[in-house]
């Protein structure tokens, strides 16, 4: 069987698969795009995401089977900020013909600049992506998504609006939840070393000094001089724990929390949902596990 006959016969499986649902298909670009189209579009949408739960957008590599389900979807949805910088290239070589939502639309985003603790030197652009760490900025998001799905399926409107309502009430409560949880903390015990810097909203929002070990990109690592430094800061300043996300290499900040002398509490999920049947396979879930993991660790 030829390759092209293969790569035809799988687009028009994917195209019959979304036609016979008879739902329009919504594709998201990270995991946690794809929870929020579970939570307002309910079973109205056929919801897939590119990447599976535990992967890492920023070193991501479409395949083809992407371009195939970009080309027959009717919304892709994304972060934007520069979190998936493959996403343009594969809607442009998709032929994709619906709407492309970027979520941060309207939020006032962090200048990489005003996020760096060290000297990486970013690569991401101009602002840090990692904007749904503070959960007020995706209560915008959910807003924009809401918007997108009702100019879908006008006829859903009440349905969808009723569900991002219910869903921004719960997000509303997990704002007001980690703010008070990690206000908690006294001020010595709120400074926070990860292994890559996705966590500048988070400490801006909850009252945290991050001291991440990487760049935005878990790509981006520190030279010698720069894990020396940190490694005498650690020791200095007291830090009681070292912490490692979910979808970065564990080895460098594993290596520092030992040479410092200090403990590695369980993961956080930054750039990532949990796995299914994990805690933190939603993203409430996802918050909710890291603001008391955090508060474990260093209190």
């Amino acid at each position: 069987m030829s390759r092209l006959f293969c790569v035809l016969l799988s687009f028009f499986v994917t195209s019959a698969s979304a036609f016979a649902s008879g739902k329009p298909l919504v594709v998201s670009t990270n995991t946690i795009a794809h929870d929020l189209v579970l939570q307002v579009g309910g079973d109205l949408f056929q919801a897939e995401c590119l990447l599976p739960a535990g992967s890492d957008p920023h070193a991501y590599e479409p395949k083809p089977a992407d371009v195939r389900r970009v080309a027959v979807a009717k919304l892709v949805v994304a972060n934007g900020l520069g979190f998936e910088n493959w996403i343009t290239k594969l809607v442009k070589n998709s032929g994709f013909r619906g709407e492309l939502l970027i979520l941060s639309t309207g939020i006032t985003p962090l200048a990489a600049a005003e996020c760096e603790d060290h000297d990486h030197h970013h690569e991401h652009g101009e602002f840090d992506p990692h904007a749904w760490q503070d959960v007020s900025n995706v209560i915008r998001y959910v807003d924009n998504l809401r918007d997108a799905l009702v100019r879908l399926v006008p006829m859903q409107a009440a349905a969808i609006n009723a569900r991002a309502a219910a869903y921004t009430a719960e997000l509303q409560s997990l704002h007001a939840y980690a703010a008070a949880t990690l206000g908690g903390l006294p001020a010595e015990r709120r400074k926070l070393v990860t292994s890559h810097d996705a966590l500048a909203y988070f400490g801006r929002a909850y009252g945290l000094d991050i001291v991440p070990i990487a760049g935005l990109s878990t790509e981006q690592e520190p030279n010698a001089r720069q894990v020396s430094r940190l490694i005498r800061r650690i020791r200095a300043e007291k830090v009681p724990a070292v912490f490692i996300e979910s979808t970065a290499n564990p080895k460098l900040a594993r290596l520092l929390a030992e040479e410092a002398g200090v403990k590695v509490p369980p993961s956080l999920y930054t750039d990532s949902v949990g796995p299914e049947g994990s805690p933190a396979n939603t993203y409430v879930g996802m918050i909710r596990h890291n603001v008391d993991t955090i508060v474990a660790a260093l209190r």
